[in-house]
């Protein structure tokens, strides 16, 4: 048998670096059984807590989704905060399948990442929290508790078509710029609300562990500025997050009234409930 010509081997080699590399980052079907097992009889809320305690300290990874050209990027070696949040739901969903595999936990995140569950451009995707929270709803995966626990809050929400300098997609691209403005005029048909830190302490005792959170803005056009999950640790209410101050996934060390009070651009507070 002849020998193989040294960059055939050299090929080779980096084929294998490459394709271990893309397993890691999107994961494999091993993967989601460890994040998925072992949760029976647990609440909706104890599964998204078990699993988001499962990827602590994994890195802070900023700016994953963004790509040339859009397609589904389902990063399992690093989150921030908002992937975070997605990626537990998406994984406390496909937790009550047989044998959940990576394929399974794929396609939940295309319902939950893009409209109708399809993709089809930059603007297929949902950018802000405050739409996927209506999306989410409609899938039947979450309540929102805002307008129930806190106050209206009107405001537009337009930062993305705004800000278009800060997006390299619609930066020079006006077809997707029109239909980012059009994606921010159908949201003037939801009446935002907001928990504010009045409203919080007035309600906090019904806010549950598992429940998904969301630090809402005091920013001009912008929704939300952090997404996290509620977590009660000894009668404190805290959270789980990708902290890009800490570049890592953590417990918070602080409660999140303490939490809004520290950070200057955060206002106040949405609640989801996890169906």
């Amino acid at each position: 048998m002849p020998k193989k010509p040294f960059y055939y081997l050299v090929f080779l080699l980096l084929s294998l670096v490459f394709n271990t590399q893309a397993q890691t980052q999107e994961g494999s079907d091993a993967l989601i059984t460890t994040l998925t097992q072992n949760l029976e009889g647990q609440s909706e809320g104890e599964k998204m807590v078990t699993i988001a305690k499962r990827l602590l300290g994994k890195p802070y990874l900023a700016f994953t989704l963004e790509s040339p050209e859009e397609h589904l990027i389902c990063r399992m070696d690093g989150f921030d905060c908002y992937t975070l949040v997605e990626t537990v739901l998406a994984l406390s969903k496909v937790a009550t399948y047989q044998e959940p595999n990576l394929a399974d936990f794929r396609e939940m995140m295309t319902n939950l990442r893009y409209r109708d569950g399809e993709i089809n451009g930059y603007t297929s995707r949902i950018h802000y929290f405050f739409e996927w929270t209506k999306h989410a709803e409609d899938l039947g995966f979450v309540e929102d508790l805002t307008p129930e626990l806190g106050s209206p809050k009107p405001k537009p929400i337009n930062f993305m078509s705004t800000h278009r300098q800060y997006y390299s997609a619609f930066k020079t691209n006006n077809k997707i710029w029109n239909d980012v403005k059009a994606m921010e005029a159908n949201l003037a048909d939801y009446d935002f609300y907001q928990l504010t830190p009045a409203d919080l302490k007035r309600v906090a005792d019904q806010i549950q562990s598992g429940d998904i959170i969301a630090f809402t803005s005091n920013i001009n056009g912008l929704d939300v500025n952090h997404e996290a999950i509620a977590y009660r640790e000894n009668g404190e209410l805290k959270f789980i997050h990708a902290s890009s101050e800490l570049k890592k996934v953590v417990i918070a060390d602080e409660t999140i009234l303490q939490y809004i009070n520290r950070i200057k651009k955060h206002e106040g507070l949405m609640v989801l409930r996890v169906l």
